[in-house]
């Protein structure tokens, strides 16, 4: 199967509480603009053109501070207190009805790695025995993970108070997953305190 990362759909998740950062991650400001509109920005210059945005309980702010929201579909969790697994489903059936090959899962709170880390993700996709491909970083894996259609399926039947890390781990038992060495340490980055959010904008 060969499959063109271009092609497959971005689920991002912005719909936690951020209750470490003290407020919404995807409005922080950055370089000028919401850090929502700069991750969406860098999607679509590297060629992912559809774009799921999951909303959670902040979601009049963010159509308010996030016109960009126009550009993209979004849809809004509004029972964010079972868990991120409900942002999860919540976005993939907005796009189940479509005729996909994969998904990537997208955490706000991880910089938008570069074109590569997409790409090398979607190769390992050509497998049809492969349920899901997780970057890694010297050791450390992280995020966006990519997940067969298949596999996308068995997320949405499962109950909201599940836990993707969990599911993923028994598809690495099952040798149905692969893990790919990438050269970008922003798969690793997790941007949910703001000691971690003035770390990396010192990057600039």
């Amino acid at each position: 199967m060969n499959v063109d990362f271009r092609s497959l759909p971005v689920i991002i998740l912005a719909a936690g509480d951020s209750e470490r950062m003290g407020e919404p991650k995807g409005l922080l400001n950055y370089q000028g603009k919401p850090f929502l509109v700069y991750q969406i920005e860098k999607l679509l210059k590297i060629g992912l053109s559809e774009i799921v945005v999951v909303l959670g309980k902040d979601y009049k702010l963010y159509l308010e501070k996030v016109p960009e929201l126009k550009k993209v579909k979004y849809t809004v969790n509004l029972a964010t207190e079972r868990g991120q697994f409900s942002s999860i489903q919540c976005g993939m059936q907005k796009i189940q009805s479509k005729e996909i090959n994969g998904v990537y899962i997208f955490p706000i709170d991880v910089p938008c790695p570069d074109v590569e880390v997409w790409e090398e993700l979607a190769n390992e996709l050509r497998s049809s025995e492969i349920a899901v491909a997780i970057p890694e970083f010297q050791g450390k894996k992280g995020h966006p993970v990519l997940i067969s259609t298949e596999f996308m399926h068995h997320l949405i039947s499962c109950s909201s108070d599940s836990r993707l890390d969990f599911e993923i781990y028994e598809q690495i038992d099952l040798k149905k997953a692969k893990i790919i060495s990438v050269n970008d340490k922003n798969i690793t980055r997790n941007l949910n305190t703001p000691e971690a959010w003035k770390e990396y904008e010192e990057l600039k």
